[in-house]
């Protein structure tokens, strides 16, 4: 059997997809073309037109301070949908670029609705996805704000480990992770010194080492505990809505009243 692709794995890892609905995420992407790195998705101001399912490569959205440095606000991996957040708004608040070469399937910002109408699970599924792109962002702003750089890498350097491991086995020995020490001082807002002295540290102490490309996990335990993680806002869980999901498919109706509304 062929593996799932990721964008249909990673929405069906909040509820469970029926083959329409399956059909409907192909729809989204039929129009899939190589994307190199550093390739500019949109700018920040641009209309909100098309948005971007990640097939493969990492991909960021950024922001510029006020000072002119710059801020990246999201990390984006295989299967994520780049803008899903800003679907609403007039104006992107961020740009869009690739941080390693890759592909991307790309659609009309207006296809999320014609997905909401046509089902009720993947609504469910878009909306938890949404849900975990926020509690990422203010799991590192808790981070950024309270927890040393050592704790602020090695949080993040496991973050992104566990995210992966949704979608695919991941080899902690070789885990992919295509982010120079200058993005990774972007990500965490720390400086490259800053970065570069705690990298040292963590492979001084076997917890971590860091290539060019990827990343060597020594000791998954130790590197938990030097995180100090707690991997709640990670969860996939959505509770109830996926026997709620079951209840309307079996005949229910909404808000507990009967397909005749009486």
């Amino acid at each position: 059997m062929p593996p799932v692709p990721y964008f249909q794995a990673a929405m069906g890892r909040y509820v469970a997809l029926g083959d329409d609905d399956l059909r409907l995420l192909q729809r989204l992407e039929r129009h899939t073309a190589a994307a190199g790195k550093d390739r500019v998705l949109w700018g920040h101001g641009e209309r909100v037109r098309n948005l971007f399912i990640l097939q493969s490569g990492w991909a960021c959205t950024v922001r510029d301070t006020v000072e002119g440095e710059r801020q990246i606000i999201e990390l984006l991996l295989p299967g994520d949908i780049i803008g899903l957040r800003e679907f609403t708004f007039r104006r992107h608040g961020s740009e869009a670029r690739m941080i390693s070469a890759g592909s991307v399937s790309s659609f009309t910002h207006r296809n999320i609705v014609d997905l909401v109408a046509a089902s009720a699970a993947l609504a469910v599924a878009l909306f938890a996805a949404i849900g975990r792109q926020e509690a990422l962002l203010t799991e590192r702003m808790l981070v950024t704000l309270h927890r040393s750089a050592r704790v602020q890498v090695s949080h993040f350097v496991l973050e992104t480990y566990l995210r992966l491991s949704k979608l695919q086995p991941v080899d902690p020995a070789r885990m992919p992770f295509p982010v120079s020490q200058r993005l990774l001082g972007q990500i965490l807002g720390l400086s490259p010194v800053h970065i570069n002295r705690t990298l040292s540290a963590l492979e001084r102490d076997g917890v971590l080492e860091k290539h060019r490309a990827h990343v060597v996990i020594h000791d998954p335990r130790r590197l938990h505990a030097e995180a100090d993680f707690d991997d709640d806002y990670l969860s996939d869980r959505v509770d109830g809505l996926g026997r709620r999901l079951a209840e309307l498919r079996d005949g229910a109706g909404p808000f507990g009243l009967s397909r005749s509304g009486s």
